[in-house]
């Protein structure tokens, strides 16, 4: 093998003078990675030792010799591999550079969020190259802090249960709901109506959260780049994914994942994303500290208080502060004359069960932040050469805190179908992975579009006890939205939404006029 930087002796005696340093540079150090540079330093460096000589569109030929006869020589391009040899008239193999730009990533993944850490950690262990470009540096603030519990067997999977149970994350036991004059409330307890593994998870700080994902996909194998941005896919060849970097860098991968959040970074630039008219909501949220809480398993609960056509969230992400957000219809935020922290905190003061209970809080030294509409769809989330997971696949409103377990099932799932593509060319996996992953999201939205009813939620939170129907509610709202044995009884809970709004006669009336709304000027 002929070495660029030294130079070596032909087999007829001849010295091949080393490569010009600057294309030895390029060459050693990886940056010539373009095709035609590569054929280009070729060219100049056949001219230079004399015993070859190049056209300009980069043939190469041989003089041998004695006879001074012209023989073919071909530059092959090989994936990653680009070699340039001449053959002499006995057919000899003379080596004159191998040029080994970078090897092809097996799987390249954007986002380092929780989509794109369970995805890179499964395929990591699963034996593939894997790179995880994340245009942030973590640890990095972000919304969504409560997990569900049927997303405990992937945290044991992936070996984090251990660091979450140890650290200092808030046990979470169920979720309560609580109109906005305190007057109807009910609590989904997971202990009470769930098996034992799904009795408990977690409340988190994102970024806490995030970066231990993230920490544990490195020590599992995948070359983690943060502060890397992409800027463009190229996906014509199905064989592969170009993916060019904002440093100008470009890689190359048999397969793309896209974790990039909301951001949706393939699911924009291909043209599938589908926005949910209904749901066009937004969220104004701040921490605060001195929030009491409930006592006992409670205290960890996420409380969500229904207001007029808009809804709370208050999540205890530490021992000492609480999330507190607000989702409200984007043209309210519009139409309202307040800005975000306005709104926040008038809306706070104007809701009795929120006004006593944060009577003594004071928010952290934060901004007070806004997402702006939540809610979108993807017609298609898988092809040859890529897939989208997580909030790039599909995001619905929080109100059940679905994001996180969405994101990482989505993780899960996609791992096992890149595996499948690779290992075998099958796109099996990565269809029933669309279609799943599509089918949970039709049954929260089932939910979350009833949620913001007055019949719907007079059922809700009154559950009738001897149907059945409380554990399959929980289950729902633990993440148990991938089963297919609780058809019949979420068929029988909208059947009693329905006459409930028929005849009222399901549960008691809930006073929603009186009900306080957003604030506004």
């Amino acid at each position: 093998m002929f070495d660029a930087a030294k130079g070596t002796t032909g087999d007829r005696g001849h010295v091949l003078r080393p490569l010009p340093s600057r294309l030895v540079a390029g060459a050693a150090d990886g940056e010539a990675t373009d095709v035609d540079d590569l054929k280009s330093a070729l060219v100049e460096y056949a001219n230079l030792v004399g015993i070859l000589e190049a056209t300009q569109d980069g043939t190469v030929h041989a003089l041998d010799d004695t006879r001074q006869k012209k023989v073919h020589a071909e530059t092959r391009i090989r994936g990653e591999e680009v070699q340039t040899i001449c053959l002499s008239p006995r057919l000899r193999v003379i080596p004159i550079l191998h040029y080994d730009p970078q090897p092809m990533i097996d799987v390249l993944v954007i986002g380092g969020g929780p989509a794109g850490s369970t995805a890179a950690t499964l395929l990591a262990r699963k034996g593939f190259s894997v790179t995880l470009l994340e245009r942030e540096r973590f640890p990095r603030f972000q919304i969504g802090e409560s997990l569900l519990p049927y997303n405990n067997d992937l945290l044991d999977r992936l070996g984090v249960s251990v660091p979450l149970s140890e650290g200092s994350y808030t046990p979470k036991y169920g979720a309560g709901f609580v109109t906005a004059d305190g007057l109807l409330g009910y609590t989904f307890r997971f202990f009470e109506n769930l098996p034992e593994a799904y009795h408990q998870s977690f409340q988190v700080k994102r970024a806490e959260f995030d970066e231990l994902l993230l920490r544990n996909a490195a020590a599992s194998g995948v070359d983690v780049r943060e502060e890397t941005a992409v800027t463009a896919v190229d996906l014509a060849d199905s064989a592969r994914a170009t993916v060019t970097c904002a440093n100008g860098e470009r890689l190359e991968a048999r397969f793309v994942v896209d974790a990039s959040g909301h951001g949706a970074f393939l699911g924009n630039r291909i043209g599938d994303k589908i926005d949910v008219e209904e749901l066009k909501k937004v969220a104004v949220f701040a921490h605060y500290r001195n929030v009491p809480r409930p006592e006992g398993r409670d205290a960890g609960n996420t409380i969500i208080v229904v207001l007029r056509d808009a809804w709370f969230w208050l999540i205890p992400v530490s021992a000492d502060t609480m999330s507190v957000g607000l989702v409200v219809g984007r043209d309210h935020l519009r139409g309202c004359g307040l800005t975000p922290e306005q709104l926040l905190e008038q809306t706070i003061a104007g809701a009795p069960y929120l006004a006593e209970r944060m009577k003594d809080a004071e928010r952290v030294v934060t901004p007070v932040y806004v997402r702006r509409d939540f809610s979108f769809m993807m017609k298609r989330r898988t092809g040859k050469n890529f897939a989208l997971a997580g909030d790039a696949a599909g995001f619905l409103d929080p109100i059940f805190s679905t994001g996180v377990f969405m994101a990482m099932k989505s993780g899960d799932m996609v791992a096992d179908a890149v595996e499948q593509r690779l290992r075998g060319g099958s796109m099996r996996l990565l269809r029933r992975y669309d279609r799943t992953f599509q089918g949970a999201l039709d049954k929260y939205f089932r939910f979350i579009s009833n949620f913001y009813r007055r019949e719907f939620l007079e059922v809700f939170l009154q559950p009738k006890a001897d149907y059945g129907l409380i554990p399959v509610i929980t289950g729902i709202l633990a993440g148990n939205i991938f089963a297919t044995n609780h058809r019949a009884k979420l068929a029988l809970f909208f059947f009693f939404v329905r006459v409930q709004k028929m005849f009222g006669v399901i549960a008691p009336p809930i006073a929603w006029e009186e009900l306080p709304g957003p604030a506004s000027m």
